[in-house]
């Protein structure tokens, strides 16, 4: 196998081509026929153009063989050996070089599939945002949160929010800032985190989302709870003194009348202190009553949950209010898609946090012609249990719209402020949110998620 060798093949090809070009040394310095010098020439150029192909070939094979290992061509065999010693060498360091390269590249396949999928599962949505205005989508709890399947620019966030966008736009990395989010026309706090990379020589901010809203209720809820426990002990504890001498002192106002022969002027001096008396004695009465009502907030036990199938449960609650509302020629009407839509929650501070809306509704709607109550029960973007009550009424004003939440804050004149703060508080100890807007076509429309 000796002349498949490349030395043995390069060196007979040369001596060849030396044996030709003596040849035609001799033939022309013998002058020879023409025809016969040209025929050698020819040849020469033949021999020495089939040399350099040959050469050209093993370094054809050869980068063949680096042009595959570029590309992650493993596969491929190595035949070299037999073309000579260094050849096997060269072989031999070729076969190394591809188990090594292979090993990496399966060792890097692997950890980036790793990673990957870590960051796949992370439950903070997280996307890169790229100089250009671009963003790359990392895991799927960024598309859960903004139920997407994708985003591609920094210009479809607008949709959650032109703050949002702007927040996201203008954060510096290593930084952190609270931001809102409206997701299904439901805002939400988030905390908005960014840090800057630098993958391939481009400059990219990793951004991160963390949603604080339940926690903010929670410490909103715990704020108010405890506010309210102290006002109202204080309060009560300086007004059961006053409405109890201001009830005795009535009494003793009536006995003096009836234990005296008093003139015209005493008695008319006497009912003016009577009148005094009565309206303080109704009125500490009356703030009693306002304070007692507040501090049922904070006696509240926690939910008992239960399935609830909302339409027998939203059914019973029309029936409910039927009557009444026949009288006050409000129609109700109710939507549940899907019609086996089921709730956990806690029936009874359910019922109050929708008859307290649906109470609201009806006091809204004093006046109106051809007023009208929509009660919807759905499942939203997200598939969580909805249920909104909407009314054709006038709608609270924009200007006070984000404070109908607060204790004490309300639009009745004889109101206690304390419907809405107790709707809320139902709904936050389930879990879920609520949220007021303006209906299309006017009128109020509350959400409820759990």
């Amino acid at each position: 196998m000796g002349y498949k060798k490349f030395t043995f093949q390069v060196g007979f090809r040369l001596t060849v081509i030396f044996a030709v070009l003596l040849g035609l040394a001799y033939a022309v310095s013998e002058q020879i026929d023409l025809i016969f010098i040209l025929g050698l020439v020819a040849l020469t150029i033949i021999l020495m153009v089939n040399l350099v192909r040959y050469v050209n070939k093993s370094n054809r094979d050869l980068t063949n063989i680096l042009s595959g290992l570029r590309f992650g061509d493993y596969q491929q065999t190595f035949t070299m050996g037999e073309l000579g010693k260094t050849f096997r060498d060269l072989e031999f360091v070729l076969h190394l070089t591809v188990e090594k390269v292979k090993k990496l590249r399966l060792e890097n396949e692997r950890r980036a599939l790793y990673f990957q999928a870590l960051v796949e599962h992370i439950p903070l949505p997280l996307f890169v945002l790229k100089g250009n205005g671009s963003i790359e989508v990392l895991n799927n709890a960024t598309r859960r949160t903004f139920n997407v399947a994708d985003i591609t620019s920094l210009t479809q966030l607008e949709e959650f929010g032109a703050g949002f966008m702007r927040d996201v736009s203008q954060i510096e990395p290593g930084t952190t800032l609270l931001t809102t989010i409206q997701i299904d026309r439901v805002e939400q706090q988030y905390i908005l985190g960014a840090t800057q990379i630098t993958l391939a020589g481009k400059i990219l901010k990793l951004i991160s989302l963390q949603n604080v809203q339940s926690q903010l209720d929670a410490t909103e809820l715990a704020t108010w709870q405890n506010l309210l426990r102290v006002t109202s002990h204080e309060i009560l504890n300086s007004l059961t003194p006053v409405s109890s001498l201001a009830r005795t002192a009535k009494n003793l106002v009536d006995d003096f009348d009836k234990s005296h022969k008093l003139g015209k002027a005493e008695k008319a001096e006497l009912k003016d202190i009577r009148d005094a008396l009565d309206t303080l004695v109704k009125r500490s009465e009356g703030l009693t009553g306002f304070v007692q009502s507040y501090r049922q907030l904070t006696r509240m036990p926690p939910p008992k949950m239960q399935k609830i199938k909302l339409p027998g449960y939203l059914s019973r609650l029309e029936s409910l209010l039927k009557p009444e509302w026949d009288k006050k020629k409000i129609k109700l009407t109710l939507s549940i898609e899907p019609s086996s839509l089921i709730l956990v929650a806690d029936e009874s501070m359910l019922d109050q946090a929708l008859i307290n809306l649906l109470r609201n509704a009806a006091d809204a709607l004093k006046g109106v012609k051809k007023a009208e109550v929509k009660i919807r029960a759905f499942l939203d973007s997200k598939q969580r249990v909805a249920i909104e009550i909407a009314d054709n009424g006038p709608g609270v004003d924009k200007d006070i719209a984000d404070k109908i939440f607060v204790p004490f804050f309300t639009t009745k004149k004889e109101g206690s402020g304390v419907g809405l703060t107790l709707v809320r508080y139902i709904v936050l100890s389930h879990g879920g949110a609520i949220t007021y807007r303006h209906g299309k076509k006017g009128g109020s429309v509350f959400r409820i998620v759990f």
